[in-house]
């Protein structure tokens, strides 16, 4: 890979990760992700271009606003920095193509997702409604239209019945997280999403269960471990079926 394609890569994803920790920040409050500009959380006073450099603004600033002086969460560097790997990763596997560009914006949603829900415990409709129909109209230049909407129903209705089933068990935002996968990665990557999730899934209730002293009925948010799968089936969901089948 040329040195000159790693730095527009992760610039690039420098770039996407502070627009994600907008969406992060703002959608739950149902605030607009375009406008106002960037703001301090604590003193509301308006950031500068200077103050919003991915990573290299919070470093150069210490963690702390250069007005009130306040604490900056290092959340908003981690989501930068995993935004830029996360596209490093799509680049590296499927090279300049439209797959590559579907795999940046699926990753945002993955990432955005992930963090609202381990903050908040919910996947906003304002977040998967748009992906999923991203998902679908991106579909005619990767992987086919129909398989798309197979993944999306399929995936989809499976975690609603699941949902259904378990009485409250599953929420709402991971049926339609579920949903938005089966439109970027298919039947496959689906299947290999939901093996991948309830696996880590599993072993991190286990652990936690083991560590808190705590029951079996111990809440674990699926979403991280949904969008953490779901990444993984888009770049290798053929090698990890064949590789899975072959073991059986």
């Amino acid at each position: 890979m040329d040195i000159y394609a790693y730095i527009i890569v992760i610039t690039a994803g420098l770039l996407f990760g502070s627009f994600t920790n907008v969406i992060i920040a703002r959608m739950p409050a149902g605030e607009s992700i375009v406008s106002p500009p960037s703001r301090c959380p604590r003193c509301r006073e308006q950031l500068r271009a200077v103050d919003l450099v991915p990573v290299f603004s919070y470093l150069f600033l210490r963690g702390h606003c250069r007005h009130c002086q306040g604490k900056i969460s290092p959340r908003y560097p981690l989501v930068e920095a995993l935004c830029a790997l996360l596209f490093i990763g799509v680049y590296l596997r499927w090279g300049l193509s439209t797959v590559t560009a579907a795999g940046w914006v699926f990753a945002v949603i993955l990432l955005a997702a992930a963090f609202i829900d381990i903050d908040h415990g919910i996947i906003p409709n304002r977040l998967t409604y748009p992906a999923i129909v991203m998902g679908l109209v991106l579909s005619f230049r990767t992987l086919a239209f129909l398989p798309a909407l197979y993944g999306t129903l399929a995936f989809g209705g499976l975690m609603l019945a699941v949902a259904f089933i378990s009485n409250g068990g599953m929420g709402g935002g991971d049926v339609k997280l579920a949903a938005v996968i089966g439109a970027f990665t298919g039947l496959t990557g689906s299947a290999v999403t939901l093996l991948l999730a309830s696996f880590s899934g599993a072993i991190f209730g286990l652990i936690i269960m083991t560590v808190e002293k705590t029951g079996r009925k111990t809440p674990v948010k699926f979403g991280p471990f949904l969008a953490a799968s779901a990444y993984t089936a888009f770049l290798f969901a053929d090698a990890i079926a064949s590789w899975y089948l072959g073991f059986l």
